[in-house]
């Protein structure tokens, strides 16, 4: 079967989840050892990324920016549905929300959560009113829905008029936790530069990630722990949400690292001492199992695919709440024997999540629609 999968969405470093669900995908289908012949279909920005991982995988490289993102869709739009009426591939899978709509033939689409409705992020009003044009028309066209927990399956059914027999549910999986990942080290400024020890979060732009909230709650614990909180990821300067980060009491005991490379992020994570996770919506949650997978406690909201993914394997708490937030984060960096718990109970759960079997299930969906 000739496969394309649509990756033109992919900025590196900036998509976050999607970035790591694309990636790890392709690699776990490159596994699975079938004949299918597989096209990537790229932007410039990540004509570079390792997408090809066997020789039945091919590259095609679009010559646009995906930055620019009326070029991008244009592109998507236009030119792309004559690429694939030329290639003739019996599946296109677009693996970021949004397909090229006057494409033939049968289509697949990854939808990951319905975020850009409710909560604002790093695109501006008019990227984020031109997202939920082509979402909303995507989610109608394309043969098949795949959702990454039944929580985005049942918010996409609720909310984008979609039938639920038409949306399968293909849960993703956390980093790979090899002995390989495990031993890896990083000698970066950054790392070197923070004192241990530390309970480690992801920051982002989006108000979404609830971090003036996370800051709020450990400055309520900051007298009763040694502790530190470091805040890895972008957070421009400009930025109303920098400024509530900032407002809700950021000291020297809280440290915002910026974006670094994943090998100093899988040191700073194997060296915590917790993982807070305070979202106030997430789709799936892969720094969740990355934490169990480097065997770090979890403490972490109660919205969202979040208790879907953690299960009892971590300590949930209510995000709208910064005393449920800091009760969370003593008990997880104070009680001895809850913390083993949850770390024997981590390993489990990350272990219960698999690429291969992501992309087994994933191939289902092909064959399924294909037929």
């Amino acid at each position: 079967m000739r496969i394309a999968l649509n990756l033109l969405y992919l900025l590196p470093g900036v998509v976050g989840g999607t970035e790591t669900y694309a990636r790890s995908l392709i690699k776990a289908l490159a596994r699975q050892g079938d004949d299918n012949e597989y096209s990537i279909f790229l932007n410039r920005e990540s004509a570079e990324l390792d997408v090809t991982p066997a020789e039945n995988f091919t590259r095609v490289v679009c010559p646009i920016n995906a930055t620019n993102r009326a070029a991008r869709y244009s592109w998507e739009q236009g030119a792309m549905p004559l690429q694939l009426r030329r290639s003739r591939p019996d599946i296109v899978h677009s693996l970021g929300y949004v397909i090229p709509l006057a494409a033939r033939g049968p289509q697949v689409v990854t939808v990951h959560d319905v975020n850009y409705l409710g909560h604002k992020g790093w695109r501006t009003g008019v990227g984020r009113t031109a997202f939920r044009f082509f979402a909303e028309r995507t989610v109608k066209r394309a043969d098949r829905i795949i959702a990454v927990s039944r929580f985005s399956r049942d918010e996409i059914v609720k909310h984008m008029g979609v039938a639920a027999d038409k949306v399968t549910v293909v849960h993703s999986a956390g980093r790979d936790a090899s002995p390989a990942r495990k031993n890896e080290t990083a000698s970066s400024d950054v790392v070197r530069s923070i004192p241990r020890p530390y309970v480690m979060a992801f920051s982002a732009l989006s108000a979404h990630k609830n971090i003036p909230r996370l800051i709020a709650a450990f400055a309520k614990i900051s007298s009763v722990v040694q502790h530190d909180l470091v805040l890895v990821g972008h957070m421009p300067v400009k930025s109303a949400v920098r400024a509530e980060i900032e407002a809700a009491g950021g000291t020297d005991r809280v440290h915002f690292t910026g974006y670094i490379p994943e090998a100093d992020v899988a040191a700073l994570l194997q060296n915590a001492s917790l993982f807070a996770f305070p979202s106030l919506y997430e789709g799936f949650g892969l720094p969740l199992l990355d934490a169990q997978n480097a065997g770090v406690p979890v403490v972490c909201s109660s919205a969202g695919a979040l208790p879907e993914i953690a299960g009892d394997s971590a300590i949930l708490f209510d995000p709208h709440s910064e005393d449920a937030i800091a009760n969370a984060l003593k008990r997880g960096l104070l009680d001895t024997d809850l913390r083993q718990s949850l770390i024997e109970k981590g390993h489990e759960n990350a272990r219960s999540f698999s690429w291969d079997r992501t992309a087994r299930e994933t191939l289902d969906v092909y064959y399924d629609v294909a037929a």
